[in-house]
């Protein structure tokens, strides 16, 4: 199933944005389990060490790539959280052939030294995951290209929407889970038959 960046951010849209405003101040439907075939183009951040990361860093492995800030009180714990359980039940042959990655949607805070310490609170093997961050500018094309909406409420408090997604070892995004949290074992399924996938 093809989908366009526009078309695909309609579907999310669909999803979750039931008025102006959304993640903190509506109710959030039931996750929602989508697979689609779409390429995401290469991107540039910086990762919690203040190092270039490099999408292209991924590609031959399997990517969980989830979208959260550090100043979220309620589903970016949730999907912290269910990723650091993936990434916990994985085992280690796995481990080596998949990638994580947390996209801060509120730049304004989360500096690479903040998301430092995000992931040692989360407890987050950092040999196999990165949390990325960079100027809005930088990160709006990032956001759209995995459909995620992000609303600024104010300093400290951003709506955007709650997204987990899996990108195959080709570059493809091929499942997104949105709500939270997003089923671990069903995350884990998709990932291993990405991984069993010939290439």
């Amino acid at each position: 199933m093809m989908l366009t960046a526009a078309l695909f951010s309609a579907v999310v849209s669909s999803l979750f944005f039931t008025r102006p405003g959304f993640g903190h101040e509506v109710q959030l439907k039931p996750v929602e389990r989508r697979e689609i075939s779409r390429s995401i183009e290469a991107f540039r951040l910086t990762d919690q060490n203040g190092q270039r990361f490099e999408f292209s860093k991924v590609r031959g492995k399997v990517a969980v790539v989830g979208f959260a800030y550090t100043t979220c009180p309620d589903v970016c714990p949730l999907i912290t959280g269910a990723m650091r359980q993936v990434q916990i039940d994985l085992s280690q042959r796995e481990r080596e052939n998949s990638y994580f990655l947390t996209v801060t949607t509120d730049p304004e805070i989360d500096s690479p030294p903040v998301l430092a310490a995000y992931a040692r609170r989360y407890g987050a093997e950092l040999s196999g995951w990165s949390f990325l961050t960079g100027d809005r500018a930088t990160l709006e094309p990032v956001w759209k290209s995995f459909g995620v909406g992000v609303v600024r409420k104010a300093k400290g408090l951003v709506d955007h929407t709650p997204l987990i997604a899996i990108v195959d070892r080709q570059g493809m995004l091929r499942v997104v889970y949105i709500g939270s949290p997003a089923d671990v074992r069903s995350v884990l399924r998709d990932m291993r038959r990405l991984m069993t996938e010939k290439r």
